[in-house]
């Protein structure tokens, strides 16, 4: 068995996420792959995953993030340049999910801090999350990844993960929060560059092999990178599902219930206590065959007659 490792000299998810999926799908039956890769600013979702659930899409790219969808399932996680993702592939015949965590644990252990697989796809210090995983398979190969939280911005992780009071319903697979925490603070001296040998080192040994350095090759990854980067991917590849918006206003209580197929609003019901007259019709007709989407949404709203309500309710209760 031959084991190759990358280290990605990328920082666009994109580009990540689609020479991850090139290797996956182009590895030979006697070859592995163990790569490590950090993404700017960025919030992943799993595959199966409501973008506009997840993250404040709007908010996050305005401040220059991406927002980028993952092949595998799970739930949404925060990417800076704190984090260090890591991806184990092997044939299906030699994966070994035991192995891959015991990698990442003795890797950790080499500094001291006393790691442990939790529940269905994390790894945990003192009771705090410091690694979350998933996976994904082809006929041929399995994928392992996930992401170490080194020294993340623990401030931007819980500012673009959508934390909204705005309930959303649908067939996607809604994330987990838990108690997070930097390996840093374990280990206050640890480095980037410490941190990745310590993981090249435990490769080797609990494989028993020897890592074989190879380039990123991205000359053929670039129909992938164009996938991974389109939006009807990243935001629309889950488009139908409900959502009760529901807020007081200064003029009255308003609650919306949605239904939307290809980000369209189909179907809306308005319930409000509010004494202006017609607010109801009017906000049901308004919403109808719409976009569900903020920016769409306020420039349809100019010059309604009920302008200023309409403003203030999309404002408070569409998140993107």
């Amino acid at each position: 068995m031959k084991h190759f490792f990358v280290t990605s000299s990328q920082t666009n998810p994109f580009i990540n996420l689609a020479y991850e999926d090139y290797m996956l799908h182009h590895l030979k039956e006697d070859e592995c792959l163990f790569y490590l890769w950090q993404n700017h600013h960025t919030v992943v979702i799993g595959k199966n995953q409501n973008a506009y659930k997840e993250c404040k899409v709007e908010e996050l790219e305005a401040s220059g993030g991406y927002l980028a969808r993952r092949s595998s399932g799970g739930g949404a996680v925060y990417h800076d340049h704190g984090n260090l993702n890591f991806t184990f592939i092997a044939p299906k015949g030699f994966y070994s999910l035991e192995n891959n965590l015991k990698v990442i644990i003795e890797a950790l252990q080499s500094f001291g801090i006393h790691a442990s697989f939790s529940g269905r796809n994390d790894i945990e210090v003192e009771g705090f999350k410091v690694s979350g995983n998933a996976f994904a398979n082809t006929s041929t190969h399995s994928l392992h990844h996930g992401t170490l939280l080194f020294d993340v911005k623990m401030e931007d992780l819980g500012k673009y993960l959508n934390v909204s009071s705005v309930k959303l319903s649908s067939k996607g697979v809604e994330s987990v929060r838990k108690r997070v925490k930097n390996l840093k603070e374990f280990y206050p001296s640890l480095t980037l560059e410490q941190l990745s040998s310590a993981l090249t080192s435990s490769y080797n040994h609990i494989f028993d092999t020897k890592l074989l350095p190879m380039n990123m090759d991205l000359s053929a990854c670039d129909e992938l990178i164009e996938f991974y980067s389109s939006k009807q991917f990243r935001l629309e590849a889950f488009p139908h599902f409900e959502a009760t918006l529901h807020k007081k206003f200064n003029f009255g209580e308003v609650v919306l219930f949605l239904k939307t197929k290809q980000n369209i609003i189909e179907y809306v019901q308005v319930y409000t206590d509010s004494l202006i007259p017609d607010l109801k019709e009017s906000l049901e007709a308004f919403f109808l065959n719409q976009p569900f989407k903020k920016d769409s949404l306020l420039l349809a709203v100019i010059d309604h007659e009920h302008e200023e309500a309409l403003i203030e309710i999309i404002q408070e209760l569409f998140m993107s």
